[in-house]
């Protein structure tokens, strides 16, 4: 998959997750419509996760897709 450009593209490609720009620019993802369990935490998956840039959150929703397939 190509980096994703705009928050648009980006909600797209992880449609599990609510993607937004906070009042301070900052891009931030949370799961959409569900908990995660103590089992899954530790093995490193995040409820919610922020970013600098579209770059960097793709590459960590990316990371956090591959940790919950590898459970």
């Amino acid at each position: 998959m190509s980096t994703p450009v705009i928050l648009e593209d980006l909600q797209a490609a992880f449609p599990g997750w609510c993607i937004w720009r906070s009042s301070a620019g900052r891009l931030w993802a949370t799961r959409n419509g569900r908990r995660l369990s103590e089992r899954e935490i530790d093995h490193g998956l995040c409820q919610t996760i922020d970013a600098d840039d579209v770059a960097r959150l793709a590459e960590q929703l990316r990371a956090q897709e591959a940790l919950e397939q590898s459970l």
